[in-house]
C-alpha cells in the first residue's frame, strides 16, 4: 500500500537512508566495476588473450548495464524501486559466482559481461532516481553523497582485489566478490516507496513512455542526451585501463593499485563539494556540468601524457590521476543533478535510465578502442589521449544548454513551474533553477 501523497519531496528524514542504501549499491558496482581492471592482466594470462580482448569483459558489463538501464527504471515505475533492485543483487552475484568457473573468455564475457551487467542495470538507475524523489533543496547534496560511493569503494576494493588475486587466484577473487554484492539485496529493501503529488495515477501502458524515450523530442533534452553520449565515449577508459596503464609504465601491482586508489580518492572527495556548492545556486547547474566535463577531458589528457616510470613510486601518474579523479567526481552528481529541471519529478526514473543509456552508447565503444590503441601502439597514451578528446567534445555541446553561458542580453523570465515539474519542457527559452534559488536563469539571444 503506498503512502498519502506529498506536495513536495520530504528533503531529509528517510531519504538520507535512501541516499546511504544508494552510496552502497554505486559503490558495489560502478566502484566494483572500477577495480577489476586489476583482474583483466590474469584473464589475458591465463587465457592467452591480447588486451584489446580482455578489455570487452569489462566494456560488455558496463554497456550492458548503461543500456539496459531504461529497462530497469520501467520496471521500477511499475513494480517500484524496491523488488527491481533486490533481483538485481541476486543476479549479479549469479554473474560472478558462475563467471569464477570459466573455461574460456566467452564465459566471462557472458559472466561478468551480461550477467552481471544485467543485474547492476537493474539496481543503480532505480536507486538513484529515489533519491533524487526524496530531495529538492538539497537535491545535489544527497545525489553527489550517493555517488561517492563509487569512490569510496574503489579506495577500498582496488587494493583488496589485488591481495584477492594474489592469494586465491582470479577465480577465488571472483567468488568472493560474488558473495560480496549480495549486499545489494538489503540495500534495495531499504528503498521505502514514496508518493508525490504529480506523479501518474497510473504507470505508463505504452513501451515508448515507459522508457522513457519521448523524452528525446525535447529540444533542450536531446542536447543534454548528445553531451552525454561524448562524454561517456572516454569517461570509463580509467575504470578499465587506468591500472593496466599503470603497469604498462613500469609500476608493480601495489603501485597500479595505489594509483586507482589516488583517482578514488580525489573522485570521493569532489562529488560532495560539488553537490554542496550546487544546490547553494552560485554557479548555474548546466555552467557548472560544462566546466568540470572540461576539466574532466583535461586529467584525461593529462593521464596519458605522463612518461613511463623506470623506478619509484608514481608520483607523476599518481597526481595525473588524482587530479582527473577530482573533475570526474566533481562532474558525476551533476549529471543527474539538472535531471529533474529536465523532465520533472515524475519522469526521474526514466530519464536517470536514460542517462545511463546514453553514456553506454560511448561506454561500449571506449574501452575496446583503448585496447586496440594499445595492441597498436604499445602503450595506452593514445588511448588517453582519444578518449579525453571524446570528453572535451562533449563539455562543449552542453554549451549549448540554457544558461551554460553567461548571459549578454537578458531576455525576461517566463513564468515557469517550479523545478520539479521540470522548467526546461515547457520553455525552452528558460534554464535550471538551482534547489536554493527558485528563480530560473534566463536564456540568453546575443
Amino acid at each position: 500500500m503506498m503512502p498519502p501523497s506529498l506536495a513536495r519531496p520530504p528533503d531529509g528524514g528517510w531519504g538520507w537512508v535512501v541516499a546511504g542504501s544508494a552510496f552502497v549499491v554505486n559503490g558495489l558496482s560502478y566502484g566494483l566495476l572500477r577495480s577489476l581492471g586489476l583482474a583483466l592482466p590474469a584473464f589475458a594470462e591465463y587465457f592467452d588473450r591480447s588486451t584489446q580482448d580482455t578489455s570487452w569483459v569489462s566494456a560488455i558489463a558496463l554497456a550492458v548495464q548503461q543500456a539496459a538501464s531504461p529497462v530497469g527504471s520501467a520496471l521500477s515505475t511499475r513494480w517500484g524501486a524496491r523488488p527491481v533492485v533486490m533481483v538485481g543483487g541476486i543476479i549479479t552475484s549469479l554473474g560472478f559466482i558462475l563467471s569464477a568457473f570459466a573455461n574460456s573468455l566467452l564465459h566471462l564475457y557472458l559472466g561478468l559481461g551480461l550477467l552481471a551487467g544485467s543485474g547492476w542495470a537493474l539496481v543503480f538507475a532505480p536507486a538513484l532516481g529515489t533519491v533524487s524523489r526524496y530531495f529538492s533543496r538539497r537535491r545535489v547534496l544527497a545525489v553527489g553523497l550517493a555517488l561517492t560511493g563509487n569512490g569510496v569503494a574503489s579506495l577500498l576494493l582496488a587494493p583488496v582485489l589485488q591481495l584477492l588475486l594474489d592469494a586465491f587466484g582470479w577465480r577465488g577473487a571472483l567468488l568472493l566478490l560474488g558473495a560480496t554484492t549480495l549486499h545489494l539485496i538489503p540495500c534495495g529493501a531499504l528503498l521505502r516507496p514514496l508518493s508525490l503529488s504529480g506523479d501518474p495515477n497510473t504507470p505508463p501502458q505504452s513501451p515508448l513512455n515507459a522508457l522513457g524515450l519521448t523524452l528525446f523530442t525535447h529540444p533542450v533534452f536531446a542536447v543534454f542526451a548528445l553531451g552525454t553520449t561524448l562524454v561517456g565515449a572516454g569517461y570509463f577508459i580509467p575504470y578499465v585501463h587506468l591500472a593496466p596503464h599503470a603497469l604498462d609504465l613500469g609500476l608493480g601491482g601495489y603501485g597500479a593499485a595505489l594509483v586507482v586508489a589516488g583517482a578514488a580518492v580525489g573522485d570521493a572527495g569532489t562529488r560532495l563539494v560539488s553537490g554542496w556548492l550546487a544546490d547553494y545556486g552560485w554557479i548555474p547547474l548546466p555552467r557548472l556540468l560544462a566546466i568540470t566535463g572540461t576539466l574532466t577531458g583535461l586529467g584525461l589528457v593529462a593521464v596519458g601524457l605522463v612518461q613511463e616510470q623506470e623506478e619509484g613510486w608514481g608520483g607523476p601518474l599518481l597526481a595525473a590521476a588524482g587530479a582527473y579523479g577530482m573533475s570526474a567526481g566533481a562532474f558525476a552528481p551533476l549529471v543527474f543533478g539538472v535531471l529533474p529541471g529536465l523532465v520533472g519529478l515524475g519522469n526521474i526514473l526514466q530519464a536517470t535510465g536514460l542517462v545511463m543509456m546514453l553514456m553506454s552508447l560511448g561506454g561500449l565503444l571506449g574501452p575496446p578502442l583503448s585496447g586496440f590503441l594499445r595492441d597498436v601502439t604499445g602503450d595506452f597514451k593514445a588511448s588517453f589521449l582519444i578518449c579525453g578528446s571524446f570528453i572535451l567534445s562533449g563539455s562543449l555541446v552542453y554549451l549549448a544548454l540554457p544558461g551554460a553561458l553567461p548571459p549578454c542580453h537578458p531576455t525576461p523570465l517566463p513564468s515557469n513551474p517550479p523545478p520539479e515539474q521540470g522548467e526546461l519542457l515547457p520553455s525552452p527559452e528558460s534554464a535550471l533553477a538551482s534547489p536554493r534559488n527558485p528563480h530560473p536563469i534566463p536564456n540568453t539571444t546575443c
